[in-house]
């Protein structure tokens, strides 16, 4: 499974980070700083709701699930400027 598959295809994935499994709705993948990949998402469940940074380095497990989310989560923005490089995104 690649990232950019679960982005266009917007499926909802489960990941490992932390220490804590977690469900995710993804929305863009790119770097932050120089050379950091990273996804940020709508975190639906773990530690809680809401957007989170996730440095794919630190990601243990991931798996796409069979769970399609429609829209984009409230606050998304597109030209997100945490990211210094955007590789895909919804």
């Amino acid at each position: 499974m690649r990232f950019r598959d679960v982005i266009d295809r917007r499926r909802v994935i489960e990941l490992r980070y932390k220490d804590v499994t977690r469900r995710v709705r993804p929305h863009i993948l790119g770097y932050v700083g120089h050379d950091e990949l990273a996804l940020s998402g709508w975190q639906i469940s773990g530690t809680g709701s809401g957007w989170r940074l996730f440095h794919v380095n630190d990601i243990e497990e991931l798996a796409a699930t069979e769970q399609v989310f429609r829209s984009t989560a409230r606050g998304y923005n597109r030209d997100d400027p945490l990211f210094s490089q955007i590789i895909d995104r919804i």
